[in-house]
């Protein structure tokens, strides 16, 4: 934890789902669709510190009040930081890979480069299969008359 003049910022947390926040709130990952669908819309602002893996956009057209906003990326660094986003917003960041969200209140909330390590991550893995016979050359093809073409290239050309 970090600070100035007293106010404590969060630099490296875990979300665990019902455990508790930092920025005295308590962590409820949107892992269901109906949860993911429903959001903070609809709740009376508390202390729920919302996380919305696999997201990169965020809209608030059906709130009722405002909300601190967190970009995160794959690693769970916090990217991008919005503060007190009004009803009616969108929000889109390409590079991120999850969303905190909470309802806007004073007090601290994550900076640039904090970082909260996320459930399910994602993990890089080596193509296999399929996707490894993709990303390899299409073999060559005589067509009877000794002239060789590529599979591929007849294939486009359809």
């Amino acid at each position: 934890m970090r600070g100035d003049a007293g106010t404590a910022f969060a630099r490296l947390c875990t979300v665990r789902d019902g455990d508790r926040a930092p920025f005295e709130g308590r962590w409820v990952v949107a892992s269901s669709p109906l949860l993911r669908l429903r959001g903070l819309a609809g709740r009376r602002p508390d202390s729920t510190v919302m996380v919305f893996p696999r997201c990169r956009d965020v809209h608030t057209l059906t709130m009722r009040h405002p909300l601190d906003v967190a970009f995160l990326d794959r690693r769970g660094r916090v990217i991008a930081v919005h503060r007190l986003v009004l009803p009616g917003a969108r929000l889109r960041c390409g590079r991120a890979w999850a969303v905190v969200e909470r309802f806007a209140r004073p007090g601290p909330w994550f900076v640039r480069g904090d970082v909260c390590l996320l459930p399910d991550a994602p993990r890089r893995r080596k193509p296999r299969g399929p996707a490894l016979a993709r990303t390899q050359a299409a073999p060559a093809t005589s067509d009877g008359r000794g002239a060789v073409k590529n599979e591929t290239k007849r294939r486009r050309h359809r």
